[in-house]
């Protein structure tokens, strides 16, 4: 440890105390001269401890800076300031103020490093006080102080090229000292700073985050946020934001690392695939240089309702200090409205009725196609036939229908009109969105009004429904005309018959009603007439005699119809009468031939087979049908030829001959043989 000379000299300790009066306000403050570079290690003459608290520094005020002040960390600063001093002994003599001005590189307060010492003043009285007087013939000089009667004491004190230092991070100086004292007792002759020393090594007092009201800036950042595009359609948008980082701080030594980009919708924004980052190029680590911008940009979906959407996003750091830095900007996208949309769609169950009419459901349904941030809201279902829907059916307004949802209802009506015609009602759902836009859609449902097909039946019967074959008879045919229509009224204006024709120019039979044309007939009426004719024909026509009436007309929309029926007249047997006599005029006889070889000697031959009557026996034609008969035949000694034939006799008696001729091998002269047979008709 170093100490001055002067540091090393005892003083005698003054036993007299002077009287003390209050504190003036009136009066200035005023302090001794202030030593520079040298701290409290360097004057005591022995080690210390510090242990003790009686005399402390609680502040500093009236602060008068002497230079340009701190403009950053590290940069030097000279001011003046009036420091508030305090006992909470009795009293205490020779007090030194020790405060560092190196910033307290070594932790200590004012123990060792650079420091500056300042004493109190000895007068006036009040407020400052002298309790030593004189020692040893010579005034002491270094002020004491007093419980309560003068304490605190307000000291200027003027102190150059302080270390702009703040160690604790609020923004504001920090002017580590301590303080030093000497108890009664171990008070010497102190006639300059450098004998402002503690009288034993716990009389000391250090305050190392004592501060002091001169603004230390840290190295600063500038943040500016700018977005692109500045303004979205709902629900939602992609949006680029540019971010640009600057170290503003002066001292052009003090780089500044930003570790941290952080934005208050999206989170970190160095990372993509959340909060609705799709891709950026921010990242951290940067060493921000002082005065050199880091620009990057990150790209994210932009979602929301109507209205404005402001981020902040901020930057973090630490300089070359120790000091965390920040920065921060906004940029505010703005959500632009996008009107409602809804679609009305409108259908009928069924969609075609008979001109009679039949009920038909319709329904309804709504559908929100705004923007996925859009609910609308229904208030009016109204249909140009049936009026207001609310209430009808299960229709009801006002309803919510969110993006996307559909809102159905539906409702039965009556429909009926005139045959080919159609009915069209239009729905129109009125309505807003939750910005207050108006909304409205409509639809149609159209049903056909059909034509119910008119329709007739014709009933053709005969009385009595057979006669006698032959010579026939009088046959009633009755028509019955019915209109088997649903709806329709017709007119029957000709009644024909395939055999008869034009039947209603026909007259009756005695007490019928005579078919009388044109006949109207309502819904499910009839119409019956007669006429009476000849019928004749053949009991061998076993289907009897039919014939088909036609009866024909339109209906009261102009439309033909006709329908048909037939009546069948069958016809009884009259029993035959007839004699008979039966004369046998021809017969077909069947002939037998039979040739035999009575030679002894040798075989023969049979050339051919000759009747009178029939010719070539061996031959069918006009007379003979069958013959089993040919030649030649050879015969054996002893051996016989038979053979048939069948011919038509027309006379009887009738006799007729066969001949044949035989031959031998030896050329001998042919041999005739014959033989006659007669046949007689019974």
């Amino acid at each position: 440890m170093n100490r001055s000379p002067s540091g090393r000299r005892l003083c005698a300790v003054a036993n007299g105390l002077l009287s003390a009066g209050l504190l003036s306000a009136s009066l200035p403050a005023m302090a001794q001269t202030t030593v520079n570079n040298v701290c409290m290690d360097d004057l005591a003459p022995f080690g210390l401890t510090c242990s003790a608290n009686d005399i402390s520094i609680a502040n500093a005020t009236n602060i008068t800076i002497l230079d340009d002040g701190c403009l950053f960390p590290g940069d030097t600063v000279d001011f003046e300031a009036t420091f508030t001093v305090e006992v909470t002994a009795k009293e205490k003599f020779d007090i030194g103020l020790y405060f560092a001005r190196d910033g307290d590189v070594n932790g200590d307060g004012a123990l060792s490093g650079l420091c500056s010492i300042s004493t109190l003043p000895i007068s006036p009285d009040p407020p400052w006080l002298d309790l030593d007087h004189l020692v040893g013939g010579v005034q002491d000089t270094c002020g004491d102080i007093r419980k309560p009667d003068h304490s605190p004491l307000f000291p200027q004190i003027t102190l150059t090229d302080v270390v702009c230092a703040d160690q604790d991070g609020d923004g504001f100086l920090n002017l580590p000292n301590c303080t030093s004292w000497r108890q009664s007792g171990s008070n010497g002759l102190c006639t300059s700073p450098l004998q402002a020393f503690p009288g034993a090594p716990s009389k000391c007092n250090c305050d190392p985050g004592f501060n002091v009201p001169i603004p230390v800036p840290p190295a600063t950042l500038e943040v500016v946020k700018t977005a692109s595009p500045t303004s979205v359609s709902e629900p939602e948008g992609t949006v680029t934001f540019t971010v640009s980082v600057t170290n503003t701080g002066t001292d052009p030594n003090n780089d500044v690392m930003l570790n941290s980009l952080v934005d208050t919708v999206y989170g970190d924004i160095t990372t993509p695939g959340h909060d609705g980052i799709t891709s950026t190029t921010c990242a951290v680590p940067q060493t921000l240089v002082s005065g050199v911008p880091y620009e990057c940009t990150f790209t994210a979906t932009v979602a929301g309702n109507v209205g404005a959407e402001t981020d902040v996003v901020t930057a973090s750091g630490e300089d070359e200090n120790g000091n965390t830095v920040t920065g921060q900007d906004d940029a505010t996208v703005t959500i632009t409205d996008v009107l409602p949309l809804i679609e009305v769609q409108k259908s009928a169950a069924p969609d075609q009725v008979p001109e009679s009419g039949a009920d038909v459901t319709f329904t309804v349904s709504v559908t929100n196609q705004s923007a996925s941030t859009d609910p609308v809201t229904i208030d009016s279902l109204m249909d140009d036939t049936y009026g207001d829907l609310d209430g009808q059916g299960d229709c009801e307004v006002p309803q919510i229908i969110l993006p996307g949802a559909t809102y159905t209802c539906s409702f039965t009506r009556f429909v009926s009109g005139s045959p080919g015609t159609s009915e069209t009602d239009t729905v129109t759902a009125t309505g807003s969105d939750d910005e207050g836009n108006s909304v409205s859609d409509s639809d149609s449902a159209t049903v056909d009004i059909n034509n119910v097909p008119s329709m007739i039946t014709l009933t053709k019967t005969a009385a009595p429904t057979a006669v006698p074959e032959g010579v026939g008879g009088l046959v009633v045919f009755t028509y019955t005309i019915t209109n088997t229509s649903a709806v329709d009224t017709v007119t029957i204006d000709t009644l024909t018959d395939s055999v008869y024709g034009n039947v209603a120019a026909l007259p009756p039979p005695p007490g019928g009603v005579s078919c009388t044309m044109p006949q109207t007939l309502l819904p499910g009426a009839s119409f019956t007439c007669q006429i009476q004719a000849q019928v004749q024909g053949d009991a061998a026509d076993v289907n009897g005699v039919t014939n088909t009436a036609t009866a024909a007309g339109f209906d009261d929309d102009g439309n033909p119809l006709s329908d048909t029926d037939d009546a069948t007249v069958n016809f009884t047997n009259v029993p035959p009468s007839a004699t008979l006599t039966k004369t046998a005029k021809s017969a077909i006889v069947t002939y037998e031939v039979v040739v035999s070889n009575t030679s002894s000697a040798e075989e023969l031959f049979l050339t051919s087979l000759v009747d009178d009557s029939f010719g070539n026996v061996t031959q069918t034609g006009a007379v003979i049908s069958r013959t089993t008969c040919s030649v030649p035949q050879t015969l054996a000694i002893g051996a016989t030829y038979t053979c048939e034939f069948d011919a038509l006799v027309t006379s009887s008696p009738h006799t007729d001959e066969v001949t044949g001729q035989v031959n031998d091998n030896d050329g001998s002269a042919t041999l005739q043989v014959s033989d006659t047979a007669t046949v007689t008709f019974n």
